[in-house]
């Protein structure tokens, strides 16, 4: 049994933005799946982008516009947003308090990817 705790977690870091990578081949071995935790500061937001994988982000505090492809809409906490792969997607925190979401990709992001994109301790301890 693998439990993955947030603050031991790879954590990427920029602007308003820190995102936790709970599931993934760097952390557990997941082949097929990635999950990330992120916590987005008000006015912060996620540039447009777009991946191989399929995404979908569960939003669990807070509220933001998210764009997917030339759609936006306002999304809050209970909303659950899907992107097929390659879709270009992007999300603003457009509330006064933290925006948290759980975001899952499968199939997982490559170890590589992971390693680029969450290179950051896991915790005070590593550094």
């Amino acid at each position: 049994m693998n439990i993955l705790r947030q603050n031991f977690s790879p954590r990427y870091q920029r602007d308003e933005i820190t995102s936790y990578l709970l599931v993934s081949a760097k952390t557990c071995g997941a082949e097929k799946l990635a999950i990330t935790l992120v916590e987005m500061e008000p006015g912060g937001f996620q540039h447009l982008h777009s991946h191989e994988p399929e995404q979908m982000y569960y939003i669990l505090a807070g509220c933001g516009l998210m764009s997917v492809a030339s759609e936006e809409c306002l999304v809050q906490a209970g909303d659950c947003i899907f992107f097929p792969a390659f879709a270009e997607h992007g999300l603003k925190n457009t509330g006064q308090g933290v925006l948290r979401y759980l975001s899952a990709a499968s199939p997982s992001f490559t170890r590589e990817q992971c390693e680029a994109w969450w290179p950051l301790p896991a915790s005070e301890a590593e550094i």
